[in-house]
């Protein structure tokens, strides 16, 4: 389900001691402490556009905390519901399918029709062929089965699975058969699942993805790569799929195979696929999704978008400019918005009728991980399903809302002519209905079906009629090919791409010949799905046409672009004739330039070698350089490698030069990195190279080289460097941040040097805070005795907070955390240390069989931590009221401190959640993450502590691994490889990476600003 991700920052927000005096206008609890309202009361609640009206469908006890829903054919409204949610329950779950009817027609839903029961957390769900029923209920994908209509389902089968569980909140939901048979379907955060079907094929997705698979479970594919935590799914009468999402946009418009982003995951060489939205709507816990293809509601609100934002309590709205074949969304004024914060949409459906249905969670509790899963106050048993309906304006007559039709009353000539029905929904029923009960009629009557007066739409509909029934024969496709309008044409192309094979002479025509004829076609959305096919049935004469395309289609046009590149890059996969492509473009500077571009998401020995040779040619100034040799030396054969690097060797130059020094940098890194990923350690070349530039920078009187030379170093691990990072880190001249940088470097290049440094640094009290917590964090990397003991040594003289870096740091160790505990029974530490989350989390991890009967022992009669830190909230809200936070010097402050990890809006990396509207958690929760950061940790940013074989003891947030190597930010923000055969041990603890001293490093005013600004980040 959506839900707001915990507060996490690895450069941000880090202090223990951080108020702030501007706040929201109306901040978001995670538990409301409102009472629940009747439904009669929470109607009043809602706003919507004038002209519109919210009715109920159903509530308790008819129906208890719905999820999904969906119609079938018969006009019914299915709905899946958990009482078990957010556990799942051991076995058989308390949880159903319900099928609700309207025997009277008057919009409410009153009757039972059916249900399927014994479920567990079932979220997706949709009607298939006859009257039966498919649903994911943990682990997996089922079919239920109702022979006779009756609303008893006889068995259930499985069709697919088993899914991973391991986050209720991320299952598998957002179930869509659309017309070409498949069902399409999101799956959700930070489960893991490899399933396959009855053919053998299997899929693999880890976190947010969408795939489709067959009614019967005869196959699954994955659909897309990313996204964080898609809740919904719908499409537009063109076949364009759109999600929901959590975390990275609130919506987007998605490209068969492409890529899109998620938490610490790579693209696919060719980039993220483009985006829908920019803006987030406020929330980062979105759920349901609609486009209004219908014509119910008046034109400003058809073909626009709508979404459920359940912790805002809304319903939002986007317009959809169309550039080419790209939509792209503008924020409207929000569609409903509800007064009740127990109002939570969480699905959206479009119905028969052309209203828009909402599933309404009705909870005081939305979140997952803020609020214990077994908090008493999740409710279980309320749930509302509520219809939106347009009644028209002012005194004009109310305008009357259409009925949901019985499909599975009607004929065939019926459900045809429901085909040019303005509503998709309908549309889609009735194309299933054909295809399902009438196959044999329907081929007899199809060519005299699709004659002259058939509209648009029914064509459109005919093809995907035509293919399932096996009646898309060569004659039809001629015909299709040239329809006046453009719908037809579309989906003609989408029909065929998805034929396992094109035989010129078994289809009776050249397909692949009509599709390229259809790249030129006058309508991009034909372009585009002509692009798409052909990426599905590559060949090399494809690919001419492919570069024709990209040349003339404009950049704003980034669907397009980016289904063009990735139909190259099949090309290119499929066929790999470099030579002769190389001798056909080389003197053709732009279309070469594109292949090399396309040939970075191929990932083989021959594209690599192609794209060695394309770096020279492309020049220094390719803005895709070092992708390109990064992806070179990954992927180059053995025997040749020794050329690659010769040829990198080259472009050594005079480091005076500054751009030339920056691009140096960038080479070695880039190098090292490769060389890395293979397991292979850097050239002897490139690494005499790499000190010689190192100390260049390092000496170097402009002041924007040294960081370049530490990084470098730190990198590179280029001991000759040590004594001049030394001296930067012990110079007290220097800048705090860049001496904090050569400190850790030093304790990264050699650690048994570094151990007295770091010591003398962490024991002079004269030296800036920031600079000594770097200390500690460097001597905690380093696994030897001696950096304990100088730990240890500062125990009893640092003030709290540095004190809890030390313990923390200590604890890591089962040696280091028994000379915590004796520090703390001898008085030289205040026990306080020891009922800090993050020290027990430590200790628990360090294998100290003892430890927590010691700790109960050593704070027996202390003030308990929660105390303690309301007491430090009371007093900084009182010395900090008076503050007025100046919002631009904040967002500076954001800038300067947070958006290495944090994004918010166009600003910032995508390293943390992303922070727009932020704002809304208001002061309270803001000054409780920021206090007691490890109080609740979404599992997706727990701690990684990794032990080397080397003896050094690194943390940080563990990203997916690249190659042979595992990636591990770090609190700055900063990336560090480390090769997986130097791991000796990796422990995931519950504790975030967010450091604990903004503030000390960001001055008090500062700190002001920076939290006016945060707390002005909220929905209108």
């Amino acid at each position: 389900m959506p839900r707001l991700r915990p507060f996490f920052a690895a450069t941000f927000l880090a202090a223990q001691f951080v108020f702030a005096a501007v706040l929201p206008a109306q901040p978001f609890p995670h538990v409301v402490q409102d009472e629940p309202l009747s439904p009669a009361e929470q109607q009043k609640r809602f706003k919507l556009p004038p002209g519109f009206e919210i009715q109920l469908v159903a509530a308790e006890p008819q129906i208890a905390k719905p999820i999904n829903l969906n119609f079938n054919a018969r006009g019914q409204l299915l709905v899946t519901q958990s009482v078990e949610y957010p556990i799942a329950a051991e076995g058989a779950g308390r949880d159903a399918v319900r099928l609700l009817a309207d025997r009277d027609g008057d919009g409410r839903f009153e009757t039972t029709a059916g249900s399927v029961e014994g479920l567990n957390i079932p979220i997706g769900v949709t009607p298939v062929a006859g009257d039966d029923v498919v649903v994911f209920t943990i682990p997996n994908i089922d079919r239920a089965y109702d022979a006779d209509g009756d609303g008893r389902f006889e068995r259930r089968d499985t069709l697919v699975g088993p899914f991973g569980f391991e986050d209720t909140h991320g299952l598998n939901n957002g179930f869509t058969r659309w017309l070409d048979g498949w069902i399409y379907a999101c799956h959700g955060f930070r489960n893991s699942s490899s399933v396959a079907g009855k053919d053998g094929h299997q899929v693999s997705m880890q976190s947010g993805n969408t795939y489709r698979f067959r009614d019967d479970g005869s196959r699954i594919e994955q659909w897309t790569w990313g996204q964080v935590n898609p809740f919904g799914m719908a499409f537009d009468p063109l076949g364009n799929c759109y999600t929901a999402d959590c975390h990275s946009k609130p919506m987007y418009q998605l490209l068969r195979g492409a890529r899109y982003p998620s938490f610490g995951k790579p693209h696919d060489g060719l980039g993220f696929a483009p985006t829908l939205i920019e803006h987030s709507h406020g929330s980062t816990g979105i759920g349901g999704i609609v486009y209004y293809a219908a014509e119910h509601f008046p034109p400003k609100y058809r073909d626009v978008i709508f979404v459920g934002n359940p912790i805002t309590h809304r319903v939002n709205c986007d317009r959809l400019e169309t550039i080419g074949s790209t939509h792209r969304g503008h924020e409207m004024p929000d569609f409903l918005v509800c007064d009740d914060p127990w109002f939570r949409p969480v699905d959206l459906q479009l119905g028969p009728d052309g209203a828009l249905y909402v599933a309404d969670f009705y909870n005081c509790i939305i979140g997952h991980y803020e609020v214990p899963l077994d908090h008493p106050r999740r409710d279980r048993r309320r749930g509302r399903i509520w219809r939106i309906v347009y009644t028209g304006e002012g005194g004009d007559e109310k305008a009357a809302t259409p009925r949901t039709p019985n499909l599975r009353s009607l004929e065939l000539a019926a459900l045809w002519d429901k085909l040019a029905d303005p509503n998709l929904t309908v549309r889609t029923l009735a194309t299933h209905e054909i295809v399902d009960r009438f196959p044999d009629e329907a081929r007899r009557q199809i060519r005299r079906l699709l004659g002259a007066k058939a509209t648009p739409e029914q064509r459109a509909h005919g093809v995907w009629i035509c293919e399932r029934l096996g009646m898309l024969d060569a004659d039809l496709i001629r015909r299709l090919a040239h329809e006046p309008a453009a719908p037809p044409r579309v989906h003609l192309a989408r029909a065929l791409a998805d034929r396992a094979e094109w035989k010129p002479r078994a289809d009776g025509i050249d397909i692949a010949a009509l599709m390229r004829e259809m790249l030129e076609d006058d309508n991009a959305f034909v372009r585009r799905a002509a692009a798409d096919a052909l990426a599905r049935h590559p060949h090399d004469d494809n690919i001419g046409p492919l570069l024709a395309l990209w040349d003339r289609t404009p950049q704003d046009d980034t669907h397009l672009i980016h289904t063009v590149r990735m139909a190259l890059r099949d090309q290119l996969r499929a066929t790999g004739d470099y030579e002769t492509l190389t001798a056909r473009y080389a003197d053709r500077p732009a279309e070469y330039s594109r292949l090399l571009d396309v040939a970075l998401g191929v990932r083989d020995a021959a594209s690599a070698a192609f794209l060695l040779r394309g770096i020279e040619n492309a020049g220094p100034s390719w803005p895709r350089r070092q992708q390109a040799l990064h992806y070179a030396l990954l992927h180059l054969p053995d025997d040749q490698l020794s050329d690659a690097v010769t040829l990198v060797a080259a472009w050594r130059d005079d480091p005076s030069r500054s751009t030339s020094a920056s691009r140096q940098v960038d080479t070695l890194r880039t190098a090292a990195q490769a060389f890395q990923e293979r397991g292979k350690s850097l050239p002897d070349v490139l690494r005499q190279w790499a000190d010689s530039l190192a100390a260049f920078l390092l000496a170097s009187r402009k002041e924007q080289d040294h960081p370049l030379g530490v990084q470098l170093a730190r990198e590179l691990k280029l001991k000759r460097q040590f004594a001049p990072l030394l001296a930067i880190a012990q110079d007290a001249a220097r800048r705090v941040e860049l001496r904090g940088e050569a400190l850790e470097a030093c304790a990264a290049i050699d650690p048994e040097s570094a151990v007295e440094p770091l010591a003398n640094i962490l024991a002079d009290a004269q030296q800036p805070p920031v600079l000594r917590t770097r200390a500690v964090v460097g001597l905690t990397s380093i696994n030897r005795q001696e950096a304990r003991h100088a730990l240890a040594a500062q125990l009893p003289l640092a003030h709290f907070q540095l004190a809890a870096e030390i313990a923390s740091g200590l604890g890591r160790h089962r040696d280091g955390a028994e000379q915590l505990l004796a520090a703390v029974k001898q008085g030289k530490a205040s026990p306080q240390l020891l009922m800090q989350r993050e020290v027990q989390f430590v200790l628990r991890a360090s294998g100290l069989p003892d430890w927590q009967a010691r700790v109960e022992a050593l704070t027996t009669g202390v003030t308990p931590l929660d105390e303690r830190t309301a007491q430090l909230l009371a007093e900084r809200r009182r010395t900090f009221a008076q503050a007025k936070p100046d919002l631009s010097r904040g967002a500076e402050v954001f800038k300067k401190s947070c958006a290495a990890c944090h994004r918010l809006g166009q600003q910032g990396e995508k390293i943390g959640p992303e922070l727009d509207g932020v704002g809304h958690r208001g002061l309270a929760r803001l000054l409780e993450d920021v206090l007691d950061p490890n109080r609740v940790v979404d599992p997706a940013f727990r701690t990684t502590v990794v032990q080397t074989t080397d003896g050094r003891v690194l943390s940080g947030l563990a990203l997916e691994s690249e190659g042979k190597l595992l990636l591990l930010v770090d609190r700055e923000g900063k990336q560090r490889r480390i090769p997986l055969d130097e791991v000796e041990d990796r422990r995931t603890l519950p504790l975030s990476p967010m450091p604990a001293n903004l503030a000390e490093s960001v001055a008090a005013e500062d700190l002001n600003h920076l939290l006016g600004y945060l707390l002005q980040q909220r929905p209108k």
